[in-house]
């Protein structure tokens, strides 16, 4: 893991850009109506790509990574920076390039070259969410970007439809249950074994695949041949495996069984 971070883990989701962003911004709600457009006949266009802090989310990096034709190692170790919150959750950010202005790596004079695949921040952009848990939004108001001058009208709601949003919501929203869990809330944190066994799981697929398939895991946990099937052949079924499995590891949830009835009664008795 790299260095070490103080902002709370559903941050990932309210502020992905600048902190500057919140500095002066217009509340939404989901029928609200705002201006914007972005293309190449503007001036500032790519501009926002640039001197940001994105951090991933693991949909986020399953969908780029292969887009890039990367497995999950190769991507994270190429394209990111791993950071670590208070609570021991590992945290992801977008590695910029080392030019003077620390443009995004997939940035192209003619746009995003993984636009289909773009990560969630940048889908939403120019609109966040205001707080976790809460149908509000913000938009930041001021001349720093000339799409917010465009004619285009969109409500938030056909926004996020038009942006593709529906599905990296759907897909973040397990990931947000286990950084928003009582178990963080109370004060608890993650000892280092932990932390990285939640960062294989939900972020480095590829190296989760190989230890539930490499190792005596589907004899140990009693899951049914559908689900076994589905994960090896999906990506999608793989990550939402992972979380299950990090909820039974971190939280003794009842997200997944062992074999064995005795060992998981106890187990079960233990976290209860």
């Amino acid at each position: 893991m790299g260095a070490t971070v103080r902002s709370p883990p559903h941050f990932i989701r309210e502020l992905s850009m600048n902190e500057e962003y919140a500095e002066k911004c217009q509340a939404l709600s989901l029928e609200s109506r705002f201006r914007f457009s972005c293309h190449n006949e503007i001036s500032c266009f790519n501009t926002c790509c640039g001197d940001i802090n994105i951090f991933l989310m693991p949909y986020d990096i399953l969908r780029m990574r292969r887009a890039m034709g990367l497995s999950s190692g190769e991507f994270l170790k190429g394209y990111t920076i791993p950071l670590l919150a208070d609570e021991g959750l590992p945290l992801v950010v977008l590695k910029m390039m080392e030019d003077e202005n620390k443009i995004c790596p997939f940035v192209t004079s003619d746009g995003c070259k993984i636009y289909q695949d773009r990560p969630w921040s940048c889908r939403m952009y120019p609109v966040f969410p205001s707080s976790s848990g809460e149908e509000g939004f913000i938009i930041k108001e001021g001349d720093s970007c000339l799409g917010c001058k465009e004619e285009k009208l969109w409500t938030v709601e056909g926004w996020k439809k038009d942006q593709g949003i529906d599905i990296y919501d759907k897909m973040n929203e397990s990931y947000e249950e286990i950084t928003l869990h009582d178990y963080f809330l109370k004060g608890n944190k993650l000892d280092p074994e932990k932390s990285k066994m939640l960062y294989m799981a939900c972020y480095d697929l590829d190296e989760f695949k190989r230890f539930l398939f490499e190792t005596r895991f589907f004899d140990v946990n009693d899951v049914e041949k559908g689900i076994i099937k589905r994960v090896r052949e999906d990506e999608e079924e793989l990550l939402s495996f992972g979380y299950k499995w990090v909820r039974f590891n971190l939280f003794g949830e009842d997200t997944l069984k062992l074999k064995d009835k005795l060992f998981n009664d106890i187990l079960q008795a233990k976290y209860r």
